[in-house]
């Protein structure tokens, strides 16, 4: 019976200090072949950043199957303490994106000292076989 209760304790605590820390629009990407970040959120725990969300938007007329984009991860002083690179794929599970809608990403990572994100696209695949790059916003970190 204490296990149970030391285990609601921890998931309590867990999600009273677990936070969302919004992104600064002049910390996104506007805008690749039509597709948008709107949103992009560090979460925290603890005062520990372990992962991010990133929210896309499809302007184009075009559906994608494939977004690859790099988060670049700050201090409070704009300061880099890392970088990784990720993709979203359609599979089996999650469609394609249509055009003229949302999708949501994110992942989990271990971050020491980083409470901001930036957030570049680097490349678009759609599903009529085109690529759509922007060679500016890759950077060697």
């Amino acid at each position: 019976m204490n296990r149970v209760i030391t285990f609601f304790v921890l998931v309590l605590v867990f999600n009273l200090s677990t936070s969302f820390v919004p992104v600064k629009k002049k910390d996104i990407q506007e805008n690749l072949c039509g597709l948008e970040v709107t949103d992009a959120y560090t979460q925290e725990v603890l005062g520990k950043n372990i992962g991010f969300y990133v929210k896309f938007y499809n302007s184009s007329s075009k559906t994608i199957d494939a977004i690859e984009y790099k988060v670049i991860f700050k201090n409070g002083f704009n300061e880099i303490k890392g970088s990784k690179v990720f993709t979203w794929q359609a599979g089996n599970l999650v469609g394609p994106m249509k055009p003229k809608s949302y999708l949501s990403d994110g992942s989990t990572n271990w971050i020491d000292n980083a409470n901001k994100l930036e957030v570049k696209i680097i490349r678009i695949h759609f599903t009529d076989d085109t690529t759509c790059e922007d060679n500016s916003s890759i950077k060697t970190l």
